[in-house]
């Protein structure tokens, strides 16, 4: 599998959404993006090609003079097995929630630590709140859906879990063929203190 590699949001992503249609009567503003990824992605050392475009489901809210913006998203990638190499498939899945603040200054008193029966209905912990120009006419997404599906790709991915690898001595796929290598961790560098014992 070769290709082009991209480390970043491609710039033909087209994922703004509109502010001033996130109404404050607290109907949701929900945008559906099919997004095309242009090539493989790098990740941990790997290679995943999209099988299937990104999709993106973006729900947006009003809550508490701030915008909620919770991003869902999927795809399918064919990658390098970890251990035989053989090219595999795997789905990934995920969402993420950011809050966005309109506020020009009192960047500092935008950060709060918020509880599980807070306004957002998130666990426990710190929340670092994105502070937007409030003259600003839309929301690129296109970083933070990138953001979620580098956060969902696996470091390492098998073909299954049982997968026995390439043999060591002769590099055969050990799960299409026994090779008949006896196993023996040889190292011929060892010989010397061989001698020496």
């Amino acid at each position: 599998m070769t290709g082009k590699k991209i480390l970043e949001p491609p710039a033909e992503w087209d994922c703004g959404i509109i502010i001033s249609d996130i109404r404050k009567n607290g109907e949701p503003c929900v945008r559906d993006f099919g997004l095309e990824l242009g090539g493989a992605v790098e990740y941990c050392g790997q290679n995943f090609f999209p099988a299937s475009p990104l999709h993106a489901l973006i729900t947006a809210n009003r809550e508490s003079g701030r915008l909620v913006i919770r991003v869902e998203i999927n795809c399918e990638f064919r990658v390098c097995c970890h251990r035989c190499l053989n090219e595999t498939g795997i789905a990934i899945e995920g969402q993420m929630m950011y809050i966005f603040s309109l506020r020009q200054s009192g960047a500092s008193d935008e950060k709060t630590s918020r509880s599980g029966e807070g306004d957002i209905g998130e666990p426990d912990g710190a929340v670092d709140i994105i502070v937007i120009n409030p003259l600003d006419a839309a929301i690129d997404m296109s970083p933070y859906i990138w953001e979620n599906m580098i956060l969902n790709l696996p470091p390492r991915v098998l073909c299954a879990e049982d997968c026995r690898g390439l043999c060591p001595e002769c590099g055969s796929n050990r799960n299409e063929t026994e090779c008949g290598c006896t196993g023996d961790d040889y190292d011929p560098r060892m010989e010397v203190l061989k001698k020496l014992m």
